[in-house]
């Protein structure tokens, strides 16, 4: 940890910031400082104004009142472009990529016109950049090829050269595995020491106070104070994020039930980068799924949703699941909840109420008119069940902060009627303690209805709280599983980097 000594200079101001949406007071009087050299962590619900003050602080929004100033330098309107020249650097949540491109021509875009190389240098700089971050991507690997974890890790590097005074980093860590958090902590270390204000946007308690020097709490949009790191706990900060103390992280395990039907079978199922797996799942069960990133973990899900291309056996509720496109398993009842929220789960400028009913349109339709009032009845309700912040159901997706998009796409198992697994990869990625006990409450209750879950987390304290028992992936096999009464932070973790590999990009013919 790097506490910025006496006479380190400002390096971004915010005072007296405040900031509506309509009727929506999204920030209220809110001020922060980093010094140069300072770790300063910016903690709070979803909803609680956290993307929004850095919205205002990189130059994407207006505040309505309040000043910006970076580097001693006031930044008077709204502006991206002003906010870089001034030394400022952002690493979004949702990543900047352009996913058709590669990772050399993404790692070019990223650096100021002055500072690029040549074009027929640029695969060979690229590389040199990465191996400086002791990273190990292929510099002509299309980014969309990339996996979320090392799309990630990108993005930070990507902000990194830019060299900025100021480094806001939202949610770098959602993604990652054990091993990659802790390099990415490394480097964040390495920069403060170089002198760089950092501004550490995450919801993992643990390593922001492994890693601020300060941290600045937020709750509906107001700051409840700004604390030494070291001075603080998980369970006091939580308590002001959520204005009451959080008693329960997860919800109530219930006992295994032995005699319960095999929901999901998978027999000899093997595709690019995974395989064999064998493996059955109960109904009302959550199994997890651990593993080393880049491990198979995310194939294999997307396999059994008949996204990627597989061979083997895989029935649900002893009816053989027809994967060749990905209509087959969601008629058959395997619902598919992906890890990219906006590329792939939601449409982000659809209304809450249309990502919702997406998957049952005919059941909400009468002589081939869908109702807005039926659409309305269906969601609404259940938006409260699941406690999602919206203005109304009308509101863009776009415009919710990342747990309460991730809730809407959960609506989607709830409005079915015929949903017997559910397969989610990375549940609670990018949200924030609150919203993560509502979408636990939210999984847990669907498995009492009867379904099952399969649930990848890159976070062992997820997997250990929420789930009934864990396999462990390496090398796209299974290697080791967990039973309930041994499920634990580090008996998980041991169990991953017991057997730590990652599997080859090809992995040869799939059938």
């Amino acid at each position: 940890m790097s506490t910025p000594g006496p006479g380190r200079a400002l390096a971004l101001s915010l005072r007296h910031v405040s900031k509506a949406f309509g009727a929506v007071q999204a920030l209220h009087d809110v001020s922060v400082e980093c010094h140069e050299g300072e770790i300063h962590a910016l903690v709070g619900e979803n909803g609680s104004g956290k993307s929004t003050l850095l919205g205002i602080a990189s130059g994407f929004l207006a505040p309505d009142e309040g000043v910006v100033e970076i580097g001693g330098a006031g930044l008077r309107r709204a502006s991206p472009a002003g906010a870089r020249r001034l030394g400022l650097g952002i690493a979004y949540q949702d990543y900047s990529h352009v996913l058709d491109l590669t990772v050399a021509e993404n790692l070019y875009l990223a650096v100021p016109r002055d500072a690029r190389p040549s074009r027929r240098r640029m695969d060979r700089w690229a590389g040199e950049t990465l191996a400086r971050f002791d990273l190990e991507i292929a510099v002509g690997m299309s980014v969309s090829d990339l996996s979320l974890a090392e799309r990630q890790v990108l993005e930070v590097v990507k902000a990194l050269l830019t060299r900025p005074k100021v480094l806001l980093l939202d949610e770098p860590t959602t993604a990652l595995g054990p091993d990659a958090v802790e390099k990415l902590q490394l480097l964040v270390l390495e920069q403060a020491r170089a002198g760089v204000a950092i501004v550490y946007v995450s919801h993992r308690l643990p390593e922001v106070l492994a890693v601020a020097d300060r941290v600045t709490v937020l709750r509906d949009g107001v700051a409840q104070g700004t604390f030494e790191a070291k001075s603080v706990s998980e369970e006091s900060l939580i308590a002001l994020m959520i204005g009451r103390p959080l008693e329960v992280a997860f919800p109530e395990r219930p006992a295994p039930d032995a005699e319960a039907e095999v929901a999901l079978a998978v027999s000899g199922l093997y595709g690019e980068r995974f395989g064999p797996i064998d493996l059955a799942v109960r109904q009302g069960e959550i199994v997890g799924i651990a593993g080393a990133e880049g491990n198979g973990q995310v194939q294999f899900l997307r396999a059994l949703a008949g996204i990627e291309r597989a061979s083997g056996g895989s029935s649900c509720q002893g009816r053989e699941l027809d994967r060749r496109s990905p209509l087959g398993p969601l008629r058959a009842g395997v619902v598919l909840l992906s890890g990219d929220r906006r590329g792939e789960a939601l449409f982000p400028i659809l209304s809450v109420r249309a990502n919702a009913t997406v998957q049952v349109l005919r059941r909400l339709a009468r002589f081939g008119i869908v109702s807005r009032w039926r659409e309305r009845t269906a969601v609404e309700p259940l938006a409260r069940r699941l406690r999602v912040r919206m203005v109304s159901a009308e509101q863009p997706v776009a415009f919710l902060s990342g747990g309460n998009q991730q809730k809407v796409s959960l609506m989607r198992p709830f409005l079915r009627g015929d949903v017997k697994v559910i397969l989610a990869e990375e549940p609670t990625q990018g949200v924030d303690v609150g919203a993560r006990f509502d979408i636990y409450e939210a999984l847990r209750s669907k498995t009492q209805e009867g379904v099952a879950a399969l649930v990848k987390s890159s976070d062992p304290i997820e997997l250990a709280g929420l789930c009934d028992r864990v396999v462990v992936m390496s090398r796209g096999r299974i290697v080791e599983e967990i039973p309930g009464d041994e499920l634990g932070e580090r008996r998980i973790v041991e169990a991953i980097v017991g057997s730590r590999s990652t599997v080859p990009r090809s992995k040869g013919s799939v059938a």
